[in-house]
């Protein structure tokens, strides 16, 4: 069998980081597809989280007290297929900026007090938020219906 070309070790690559992306970031081995992945015109880095997770203490001011509709995800840590919502919800906030709609991420092994306030069973589990109100909850992986939310906003 004759070694794998560099071209072809270049796809090998790619389709490595996409697998990755979706799933576990972590368990790439190569420095290279940790650092960037390109998908579309999103330019996705492992270290960089667009979205930022929120505690119980900052719940009231930015959830409750917000003048624009607010997504919020509520995942665990070793939740696989959180980390595909990630994915989603980073580039919701890249096209849909603060004027629109916010977007927030919270841990349910962190602060179960607010999980359980909204009867958060699993995750992931995205609610929406319109002033201080549950407007929408969206169970599991239902990419079609986040964005279906957040485009009836813009």
């Amino acid at each position: 069998m004759e070694p794998i070309s560099g071209v072809s070790y270049r796809m090998v690559l790619m389709v490595t980081c996409l697998v990755c992306l979706g799933f576990s970031v972590g368990m790439c081995s190569d420095a290279l597809i940790k650092t960037v992945v390109s998908n579309d015109d999103l330019v996705y880095s492992t270290k960089l989280k667009l979205v930022p997770t929120i505690s119980g203490s900052d719940w009231d001011s930015l959830v409750m007290q917000s003048k624009v509709p607010v997504m919020i995800l509520f995942r665990a840590d070793g939740c696989i297929t959180c980390r595909a919502i990630d994915v989603v919800l980073d580039q919701m906030s890249l096209e849909y900026a603060d004027n629109v709609f916010k977007f927030y991420r919270i841990d349910i092994n962190k602060e179960s007090d607010i999980a359980n306030r909204y009867a958060v069973q699993s995750t992931p589990t995205t609610l929406v938020f319109i002033q201080g109100d549950e407007w929408a909850r969206v169970p599991g992986v239902d990419t079609d219906r986040l964005w279906e939310i957040v485009r009836e906003f813009a």
